[in-house]
């Protein structure tokens, strides 16, 4: 099973995603808090997607959700994910990122 962390924030937070390597990959640094962390390590992505039977009629469908394990250079160990995914349309909105959880 996916390892998962020991605390999850009620609410997800935004963070600051300036790259990736690759478009659907992981992030190469991020500002949560207003601070920068340097990614060291990445595992992922797991996509967690919508519960499609939950959706009602003429409902949008939620985004896509790509987690992350992520470590940063200091070893502390984040949960992240994308949601939403990058498109080459020109009206489409950019992913968003957020901080979902951290581990021990």
């Amino acid at each position: 099973p996916p390892e998962r962390p020991v605390r999850l924030f009620r609410s997800p937070e935004p963070i600051e995603v300036p790259a990736t390597e690759i478009p659907e990959g992981p992030p190469m640094n991020f500002r949560w808090r207003r601070a920068l962390y340097r990614v060291a390590r990445a595992e992922g992505p797991e996509r967690i997607a919508a519960e499609w039977w939950r959706q009602l009629p003429r409902e949008e469908e939620a985004p896509t959700r790509d987690y992350y394990r992520i470590e940063d250079s200091e070893g502390r160990r984040y949960w992240l994910y994308r949601q939403g995914l990058y498109s080459s349309a020109p009206q489409a909105a950019p992913p968003r990122w957020y901080m979902h959880g951290v581990f021990a």
